[in-house]
């Protein structure tokens, strides 16, 4: 598989960051902070009857949902690439 050169790895990334306790992960797995927890970033609005980007997270271009709303983070390895990379 070849990853297009505009897009920048996670590796290189200043949103990506390898768990400092592998304990219960796959070896060389990181977190992505660019990628926020969906309930975080929305609230609760009447008139539109459902759930709207708060200010702060408009132009984020991904979320992360469970099924509980209690915690989710997208999980890469340092290969992995995105359009939201910004290098370290």
């Amino acid at each position: 598989m070849k990853i297009e050169k505009t897009i920048g790895l996670c590796g290189t990334c200043k949103f990506w960051e390898r768990s400092e306790n592998q304990y219960g992960e796959i070896p060389g797995v990181g977190k992505c902070s660019a990628v926020v927890q969906f309930w975080d970033a929305t609230q609760w609005e009447k008139k539109s009857n459902g759930r709207v980007l708060k200010k702060e997270y408009v132009g984020k271009l991904a979320f992360v949902e469970d099924g509980s709303d209690y915690y989710a983070a997208l999980k890469t390895f340092d290969k992995f690439g995105c359009v939201q990379h910004e290098k370290k």
